[in-house]
């Protein structure tokens, strides 16, 4: 298995490599080392009071990030079931109190407010975020395992969680 790899689209964390947002540069990316290993993302949620890990996700985003030719990296329809690493026994203590969330993915352009989120949360969402879903598809095709931290929009998160992120593996 290969080592895990670091994406930030926050640009908290030091030793990852960050991104404004999901684009080609971030497919690459995941892909560089193959098949296999940890993939650790950090985005920005909106809707959320404090940070979290994204257990699950609603793709509302309407794209998928495999359209087009299939790289050989992986099936052009991955499962995706699984993929999250959200398991206390997996996690360093600093991560194994913040909440599990389901998060909806939104393309950047979408805005959203108070009637949105009570939308998504009937679907069984609680925040909305505008990489990780993508990220995570991505990361499935390419057979990797998703930690997927995030943070209220606008808020910065602890020196004890960037360092447990940072330590995962």
């Amino acid at each position: 298995m290969t080592a895990k790899k670091l994406i930030d689209f926050t640009g908290q964390a030091k030793g990852f490599q960050k991104h404004d947002r999901f684009d080609d540069q971030v497919v690459a990316e995941i892909r560089k080392d193959g098949t296999g290993g940890d993939l650790v993302v950090i985005d920005y949620a909106i809707g959320l009071s404090e940070p979290a890990i994204v257990s699950d996700h609603l793709n509302l985003t309407g794209t998928s990030p495999l359209a087009g030719p299939n790289n050989p990296i992986g099936e052009r329809f991955p499962v995706v079931n699984g993929i999250y690493i959200f398991e206390n026994e997996r996690l360093p203590k600093a991560l194994q109190s913040l909440k599990r969330v389901v998060v909806a993915g939104l393309k950047h352009e979408v805005k959203t407010g108070d009637k949105e989120l009570a939308l998504i949360k009937t679907m069984g969402a609680e925040a909305f975020c505008k990489n990780v879903v993508h990220t995570m598809i991505v990361a499935a095709h390419a057979k990797k395992n998703v930690l997927a931290i995030v943070c209220p929009e606008g808020k910065t998160l602890s020196a004890d969680i960037l360092s447990a992120i940072a330590e995962f593996n």
